[in-house]
């Protein structure tokens, strides 16, 4: 594992490579939304029992959503209610941000949580070693406090994960003093590089990072110890060649190098991911060659999932003709692929004919939402009326306006639909072209005079 760390400005960006391939990127950069694991207090505007879920106002401009079941129940629910409340999930430009009463703090080895009492234990470790850590911490917790203990609890010791438990509880004392007054941020958690690189399972003291920023080599320094300073005069991005590789994010068709290719494309419910056989040879029958491209591209779907952020309901449409056991060995490789991700996948189905339907936890934007916004020429659905569409369109209104008898008519127009027109609208009215370099095909009646 390598880490390459672009710090200089104000948007950080940390990218993880196995064997030179980008397979993790994070993007740290400013913003005046409601961030994950941000604190609020709120007050209850509406409550709609029908689906068991409350509006907040948190201060921000629009209200933030509950459920219900993730208020403790140490409040009495009622509109106007005051209490305090996180972020689980951001919102975007279709939902507003999520909110749960339960909130939580990341400590060490554990995750601390306050509003309802819980111990809950890492599914990675052993069962023995859950017994054992269920003995030495459920004694710890006090009413209302919950706790997870990660994967690396299993390795730390007993008086370290105290020591954890015991500065989340001091922190959130804290907070709770905070809790006072008008609804707005109490609490926002401090995102740093060093913390994300500590929180990160598959990074360890000995991982090589090199970095851009000198202050930051510095702060490495005292934790990791492989750490670089790169010293080049262009981008450490562009040294590696990651703006390239970021920049195929945002592309919809990813290519193997067998030749085969899959499409991801987002919905408004959904991602859609489409294996495709493309430039892929072989000689074997259809049903081996299925299994073949599908099998091959079950890593890097994987890997998009990471990169790219995707979460949600997840459809993916292999290339169908697959027997009984073949499916079967798909849906075990891809529950491989889903135990390496950090983030929740679960596998729900996997149909006859190919198609895959995952879920993976949704927290952030993903990289689209984050980084891009709708398109302002077709808003967003990637397509615009074509010439064809806008010359009947025209032929019509030209129509509607010639019937008051004007003694002058201008048109402004694309090339395209100028030309369209006419080749092949009849029209015996007499019309001021005005041509405009718009980047679709694209009229308007400009002008229209009376004598």
């Amino acid at each position: 594992m390598k880490i390459i760390i672009n710090a200089v400005g104000k948007e950080k960006r940390i990218a993880f490579l196995e064997e030179k391939l980008l397979v993790g990127l994070d993007i740290i950069r400013p913003s005046a939304e409601p961030q994950v694991s941000d604190i609020y207090l709120g007050t209850i505007t509406k409550i709609n029992r029908k689906i068991n879920a409350a509006f907040v106002n948190i201060g921000i401009k629009e209200n933030a959503f509950i459920h219900l079941q993730d208020i403790p129940d140490s409040y009495q629910i009622h509109e106007g209610l005051k209490l305090m409340v996180q972020v689980k999930r951001e919102g975007n430009t279709t939902k507003a941000p999520l909110l749960t009463g339960v909130i939580e703090i990341s400590s060490g080895s554990v995750v601390y949580s306050y509003g309802r009492a819980f111990l809950a234990i890492s599914r990675k470790i052993e069962e023995s070693d859950k017994v054992r850590l269920q003995q030495h911490i459920s004694p710890l917790l006090l009413d209302n406090e919950g706790v997870i203990l990660r994967s690396v609890a299993v390795d730390t010791k007993i008086d370290q994960i105290k020591e954890d438990i015991l500065k989340a509880r001091r922190e959130m004392e804290a907070i709770i003093a905070q809790a006072k007054g008008t609804s707005r941020k109490i609490h926002e958690v401090t995102v740093s590089i060093p913390s994300i690189l500590r929180n990160k399972p598959f990074v360890d003291a000995d991982t090589e990072i090199i970095c851009d920023d000198v202050r930051l080599y510095q702060e490495l320094g005292e934790t990791f110890t492989n750490v670089a300073y790169f010293r080049g005069k262009g981008g450490i991005f562009s040294e590696y060649n990651l703006e390239v590789a970021v920049n195929r994010l945002f592309r919809p068709t990813v290519f193997l190098k067998n030749g085969a290719s899959i499409v991801i494309e987002k919905t408004e419910a959904m991602w859609v991911v489409d294996v495709n056989s493309a430039n892929y040879k072989s000689k074997k029958s259809m049903n081996e060659v299925a299994f073949e491209i599908n099998s091959s591209v079950i890593e890097e779907i994987g890997r998009q999932m990471k990169l790219r952020n995707m979460s949600g309901f997840i459809l993916i449409d292999f290339i169908g003709g697959m027997n009984r056991e073949q499916l079967d060995k798909l849906r075990e490789q891809m529950l491989e692929v889903a135990k390496k991700d950090t983030t929740t996948v679960r596998v729900e189905g996997l149909s006859e004919n190919g198609l895959m339907q995952l879920t993976r936890r949704k927290r952030q934007k993903s990289l689209l939402e984050e980084m891009q916004c709708a398109c302002p020429t077709c808003n967003g659905n990637g397509y615009v009326s074509s010439a064809q569409t806008l010359i009947y369109q025209m032929e019509r209104e030209l129509r509607g306006v010639f019937a008051s008898d004007p003694s002058y008519v201008a048109v402004t127009v694309t090339m395209d639909v100028m030309d369209a027109f006419l080749d092949e609208i009849r029209f015996d009215g007499d019309i001021d072209w005005m041509i405009t370099d718009e980047v679709r095909p694209f009229y308007r009646i400009s002008q229209v005079e009376h004598e």
